[in-house]
């Protein structure tokens, strides 16, 4: 089971999204699409945008290491980029601290940094991931800017 903190980085979207954390508990099986899914939900956003995970925290677009849903449809330029489908979470975040910065909807650049904080052995395995904590107010997906 990892657990893992997602925290909106006001800095670097260009939308207003404000401080917001959720805190995840993803089962061993979950995979980086799985957690994409989990983190909209928790975000109440719809999953109508395509999006990734990169290791470059503050220029998603210079990353060494990179899982898009791009690479899952054949339609990645950067050939090292590995899907999401199939990547799972264990393989993504190896270890405690690991961070990834999940980038979705890539006209509005909504960033997402995605921290691990912890991986423990499963007592019961779980069949889905589980939202532990949200803290904040999650950003609106389209705010109204006419209010």
């Amino acid at each position: 089971m990892h657990t893992l903190q997602i925290d909106t980085q006001p800095n670097l979207c260009p939308m207003p999204c404000g401080d917001c954390t959720v805190v995840l508990a993803a089962p061993a099986g979950s995979t980086l699409h799985d957690l994409a899914m989990a983190i909209l939900k928790a975000m109440s956003f719809d999953s109508d945008h395509a999006f990734g995970f990169f290791d470059n925290l503050k220029n998603t677009y210079s990353s060494k290491e990179s899982y898009t849903l791009f690479a899952d449809y054949g339609q990645e330029e950067d050939e090292s980029a590995k899907g999401v489908m199939e990547t799972l979470i264990v393989d993504a975040f190896p270890k405690k601290k690991k961070k990834l910065m999940f980038l979705f909807d890539y006209g509005d650049d909504w960033h997402f940094l995605v921290t691990c904080l912890g991986i423990e052995a499963e007592a019961k395995p779980a069949k889905s991931i589980a939202l532990v904590s949200l803290t904040g107010t999650p950003p609106a997906q389209y705010p109204n800017f006419d209010e």
